[in-house]
Order: C-alpha cells, then sequence, then structure tokens
C-alpha cells in the first residue's frame, strides 16, 4: 500500500502558478514527490518585468527569478527544465513529455499562454512577440539598433512595449484593428484616457488598420505595408495582439476545455473534469471566465496545490474568489485595473480615477496615477468577496 510520502504531484507548466502551486500544495501538508516541468530552460520566473524592466534596461538584465535557489530545495520540488508536455493520459495518470511519460497521482496544469501570431509574418525577420524571457531580450536587442518601430495592438502589452520604445527615443506607430482600442477590457472613458498617454508621449496610433504585409532585407525590416494603403518605414515590428492558452496537448485527454477560448474549464476549487487534475493560471477558465492577471494566477496556484494535497489527505477545499487586479506602467504613468470594468455603468471622476458602477454599487475602477483611491476600492471590494 502506497504512503502519502510515496505519492507524486506533478505541476506542468513552471511559471507564477506552477510554482505557487508547489507552495500550496506544501502548505497544506503534501508530504510526496513534487516535479515541475517547465518547456523553457530558465528556473520559474516573473513575467511582468519582461515588458517592462528588462526592456528598459541598459545591459542585459538577469532572468527575473520568483525565488532563489535555497527556496526551490527548501520546498523540495524537482524542476525539469527544457521539457514540454505533449499528451495527457487521465486514465493511465500519465502525462507525455519531450523526455519521456511522467506519471502522477495528483496533476496542475499550468502550462499558461502563448503569444499570438499573424501567420502571414510567422518567420520574418525582424518581427517580434513578448511572452518569454528570451523574446524579451529579442525585443530590447532590436529596439537597441531601431529608429522606428511598428508595434501590431494597442492593448498592455503593445502599450507597455510602445513606452519602453519611447523612452529610448525610437519612433512609435501602434496599429490597431478595432476603431476603440481597450473598450473591451475597459470602457470608453478610461479607454479614451488611456489612448491619450500614447499621444501625449509622442506615438501614432492607427486604428482600423491592420498590416496587410511586411518588406525585408538581409537586415531585418524595412517597409510595413497597411491596410489603408499606408507604407510605414520601420527596423522592427512587434506583435502584441494577446495570448491563447497553451492546451493544444490537453486534445482527447478527458480534460473538457472552453470551446471559445480553449482554456481548461474547472470549477472554483481549480478542479478539472478529470479526477485528480486541476489547473491554475492563464488557461483555468474557473466557472466560465478566464483571469489573465499576475494576481490571479498566483492565487490560483496556491489554490490549485491547496486543494491537491488536500484531496490526498481527505481535507477541506479551498476556493478561488480574488477580486481581478492588474497593473502596468506606461509612459511613466501607473495605470491600475480592479473589479469589474465591463458591463457597468462608467463614471469618470477625473484626476485619472474612472469608476464603474452596477445596480449603484461600486464594482471597479482604472486608476491613472491613482493609487490612494485605487488602494481603497480594492480593499472594500476584497471585503465584500471574502467576509
Amino acid at each position: 500500500m502506497s504512503t502519502p510520502h510515496d505519492r507524486h504531484l506533478l505541476v506542468v507548466g513552471a511559471g507564477l502558478a506552477g510554482l505557487r502551486a508547489v507552495e500550496g500544495a506544501r502548505a497544506a501538508g503534501w508530504a510526496g514527490r513534487i516535479t515541475i516541468v517547465g518547456d523553457e530552460p530558465h528556473a520559474p520566473y516573473d513575467r511582468p518585468p519582461l515588458s517592462k524592466a528588462v526592456l528598459a534596461a541598459d545591459e542585459p538584465p538577469p532572468v527575473p527569478a520568483l525565488r532563489s535557489e535555497e527556496v526551490l530545495e527548501t520546498l523540495q520540488v524537482r524542476h525539469l527544465p527544457g521539457v514540454r508536455a505533449e499528451a495527457l493520459d487521465t486514465e493511465r495518470r500519465m502525462v507525455t513529455t519531450t523526455s519521456g511519460e511522467l506519471g502522477y497521482d495528483a496533476l496542475i496544469i499550468a502550462t499558461g499562454s502563448a503569444a499570438t501570431t499573424v501567420p502571414e509574418l510567422s518567420g520574418v525577420r525582424g518581427v517580434h512577440v513578448l511572452r518569454r524571457y528570451d523574446d524579451a531580450l529579442a525585443v530590447r536587442e532590436a529596439m537597441a539598433r531601431s529608429r522606428e518601430v511598428v508595434i501590431v495592438g494597442a492593448g498592455f502589452i503593445g502599450s507597455e512595449i510602445a513606452s519602453a520604445a519611447r523612452a529610448r527615443g525610437i519612433g512609435v506607430t501602434i496599429v490597431e484593428a478595432s476603431e476603440r482600442p481597450l473598450e473591451r477590457a475597459v470602457g470608453p472613458a478610461a479607454a479614451v484616457r488611456l489612448m491619450q498617454l500614447h499621444a501625449d508621449a509622442g506615438v501614432r496610433l492607427l486604428t482600423a488598420t491592420t498590416v496587410s504585409g511586411v518588406r525585408s532585407t538581409d537586415v531585418g525590416v524595412d517597409k510595413v505595408e497597411l491596410s489603408t494603403g499606408e507604407t510605414l518605414a520601420a527596423d522592427a515590428v512587434v506583435l502584441g495582439i494577446g495570448a491563447r492558452p497553451a492546451t493544444a496537448w490537453l486534445r482527447d485527454s478527458g480534460v473538457e476545455l472552453d470551446a471559445r477560448s480553449g482554456g481548461v474549464l474547472c470549477d472554483s476549487r481549480l478542479a478539472t473534469s478529470a479526477p485528480g487534475v486541476w489547473a491554475a493560471g492563464d488557461i483555468a477558465c474557473v466557472d466560465g471566465v478566464r483571469s489573465e492577471h499576475w494576481t490571479a494566477a498566483g492565487e490560483q496556484g496556491r489554490v490549485a496545490g491547496a486543494n491537491a494535497a488536500g484531496a490526498d489527505a481527505g481535507g477541506a477545499t479551498e476556493v478561488f474568489a480574488a477580486v481581478p487586479f492588474a497593473w502596468s506602467s506606461w509612459h511613466g504613468h501607473r495605470i491600475q485595473v480592479v473589479g469589474e470594468t465591463t458591463a457597468a455603468g462608467e463614471e469618470d471622476h477625473g484626476d485619472g480615477f474612472v469608476l464603474y458602477r452596477r445596480r449603484g454599487a461600486a464594482v471597479g475602477a482604472v486608476g491613472i496615477n491613482s493609487p490612494g483611491p485605487m488602494a481603497r476600492l480594492r480593499r472594500a471590494l476584497t471585503a465584500q468577496t471574502n467576509p
């Protein structure tokens, strides 16, 4: 008969959610082996600095590690770097990877997202995405030798890249397919205020426009052709058009995926449709909703790890009920988003603070250089969510 010390927790995905799952499991009493698998050669690292500090650094910065080697040793976790998951057999409780099969007693899926690309631009020299540390280094190097950069997508990642480029004195044009950038993420008043930050910083924003082609030389990008017929001079192109859940390896696994987003369907305990399998981070579609933010990924990882350990020990379960929160920095301005910022009434309070109400109650806000009001609202919403 197996003992708790014989059991194996396998975490697929070595990002924030995966690491916090390890910590959550150990804190909840998991005494068995833990293996964390990551398809990058690096130890678990923090992603938010990639589009901020890494791009701004004068010299190539080190990998922004989430935990020291000493902490990882204390957690008694085996890390397998450069290993990609290829298939999951939930009946055999086995994950097929590029280095062989790995069995598990409990599995946490935290493979995150992959940057969305444009098929026509795939493999074109001088066209970049930014999702991983090595991507950030490549974008940083491209900026170091660029005078003009075209960024495709006016979302948060594209905007952070634009901010880093302007800080280096580079000319920036953002090409955005929608007529009203960011309105799907925040209301129209907040979206207008955010886009004005780009205009004030000298960024050219082209809306309702797409890239129809890129002209390259042996050195790299030379021209960018637009759907409007205009041609832009450019030394580099960076795609910031979103990310998709890295769940292709889960097809035919028995783990149910969301038909719309491709995320892993799970309940508030982060349990999936398959026994002994939990999900956390960007891929987790909790009660039909994905929360693609740093704070959510960390808390989901902890809850998934604790519940994996609790299921093993027959203990109580935890639920994920965090208030959505995200932050960014554009052109020296600190931007914060908390709570629900869609399908609610929008109130522009001036001074960079936009409040959202539903049936009279505050449910969210967007703040530009408004740390005090944002902190107070976040505390209030958290108290309502976790009374």
